[in-house]
């Protein structure tokens, strides 16, 4: 269910992890990121994000690529996919998380 409020972002191998960019709206609201870990968690059939300072779920960290924030995303969400086609990330905003989906490109 994507809506127009919906970032997306693509999905890129980098050695043996698959990584994305964060959409810097998600992080406007945090002054020092190096103090904010990246929480994913699954709730029945979907994947969720939020941002927190202590690790309730899987963690992963943020990091700085230039001008950009990348993270990397768990194995847990990618089991099941067919690796060698490309996919986007779709960062869909609910209540206080985002709802994060892989979609074919």
């Amino acid at each position: 269910m994507v809506t127009k409020y919906s970032l997306k972002r693509k999905l890129y191998h980098r050695g043996s992890s698959y990584e994305v960019t964060i959409p810097k709206p998600l992080l406007w609201q945090f002054e020092n990121l190096s103090e904010v870990k990246l929480i994913f968690y699954k709730e029945k059939e979907s994947w969720y994000i939020t941002l927190e300072k202590e690790a309730n779920g899987i963690s992963k960290k943020i990091y700085r690529r230039g001008d950009s924030y990348e993270t990397t995303l768990p194995r847990q969400m990618l089991f099941g996919l067919d690796l060698s086609k490309k996919y986007n990330v779709v960062f869909i905003p609910e209540k206080n998380r985002f709802k994060v989906v892989l979609e074919n490109v």
